[in-house]
């Protein structure tokens, strides 16, 4: 079945969270068909715009041609997708900036009210900035890519008690006696932030083997980033998807730092999921984006043109009337000159013989030089 462009395009971006790690490899109709009805109320919409049969259609034409399996397949196919402005790119990493900017001063704040003892390990204080979104512009971003908060808490929370079972586990068999003496016999028992002052403050006096340390990232460094991570799931900060997807990029690292390699591997898998989920994301926000870009374009070119027509149709009105005016004054000069005569045109009887300003003689040089004297003649 022959689908357009933008049709493929609208089915991609909808299963390409769908259709991703095994079911990539997909090829028989029949699985697809089953897979595509396991999400139908997912993509509900799509399926009552296109068809049952269409979407399947062209799920298995993307499948054969390996368009969700491979990235490059997908540039090759839908380049619009991958395609940004260099304006949208500065404005994308402004937002991301300020985002990155707004969540350190909140933890800054939170981190010198718990040094003046204003917050307890688990109190939440309503009073605490929250990282918020970009204010939206003209043209606005989509960007930062955020999840929704659920489940921002959900991976927070999660990463959060591996660590602490993790924090746990090395402790019993590296400092026994601390859990002995603290009466600590469950992972429950210890808040990740007091874990990670225990550890920093004891790693110097561990065997060298009970540390599987990365030279590039010291185990200080990285309790110092796991701190991060539990003052934003404790206290409820709203961070960028980018910024979760570090948190558990440090999650997993402290995990493996601390040999603790099984979990490690949980964690990394998570964080690999979460930066393939943000990578969807960001697809679907660039075609958004492009496409809300090329609609201002046409609105602002119909601008232009309407703003013509303005000028023109008001130039128009001037001008007709300034024709009516002239009209009218012609039809009002032939009346005056109907009624009255030309204007140039002097009456016989209303004219005088006059040679600069005096009236003229009919006599001789002798007559007028008489009467100018006052002699009457004889």
């Amino acid at each position: 079945m022959a689908y357009s462009p933008a049709d493929g395009r609208r089915v991609f971006l909808a299963y390409r969270t769908v259709f991703t790690g095994p079911h990539a490899q997909i090829r028989k109709s029949k699985k697809v068909r089953e897979v595509i009805e396991q999400h139908r109320a997912s993509f509900e919409p799509l399926i009552t715009d296109f068809g049952f049969d269409k979407v399947a259609d062209i799920v298995k034409t993307l499948l054969d041609q390996h368009v969700f399996q491979s990235e490059l397949k997908a540039k090759i196919a839908f380049p619009e997708l991958f395609q940004t402005s260099p304006a949208r790119d500065v404005q994308r990493n402004a937002s991301e900036n300020d985002a990155a900017r707004s969540v350190a001063e909140a933890l800054e704040e939170l981190a010198s009210a718990s040094e003046r003892g204003e917050l307890g390990e688990d109190r939440q204080d309503n009073n605490i900035p929250e990282a918020l979104e970009p204010v939206a512009k003209v043209a606005p971003s989509l960007y930062p890519s955020y999840l929704p908060y659920k489940i921002q808490h959900l991976i927070l929370t999660t990463a959060q008690r591996q660590l602490e079972e993790c924090c746990f586990d090395f402790a019993a068999k590296w400092l026994p006696s601390l859990l002995e003496e603290n009466k600590w016999d469950c992972a429950e028992a210890v808040e990740l932030t007091k874990w990670t002052r225990i550890l920093a403050k004891r790693c110097d006096k561990l065997p060298s083997s009970a540390i599987d340390e990365d030279p590039d990232m010291p185990l200080k460094k990285v309790l110092s980033s796991i701190v991060i991570l539990r003052h934003t799931a404790v206290h409820r900060l709203s961070t960028s998807a980018r910024g979760i997807h570090k948190m558990v990029q440090s999650a997993s690292r402290l995990a493996q730092t601390l040999g603790d390699y099984s979990r490690a591997a949980e964690l990394e898998n998570l964080q690999q999921e979460i930066g393939s989920r943000i990578r969807d994301m960001e697809l679907n926000k660039n075609f958004l984006e492009n496409r809300l870009d090329e609609q201002l374009r046409d609105i602002f070119e119909q601008r232009a043109e309407l703003d013509r027509r303005e000028k023109d149709a008001i130039a128009m009105m001037l001008r007709g009337d300034q024709e009516n005016k002239l009209l009218i004054g012609s039809f009002l000069e032939n009346a005056i000159n109907t009624t009255f005569g030309q204007p140039d045109k002097i009456r016989p009887t209303e004219s005088l013989n006059m040679v600069d300003g005096m009236p003229e003689s009919n006599g001789d040089n002798g007559s007028e030089n008489e009467y100018i004297s006052g002699e009457r003649p004889l």
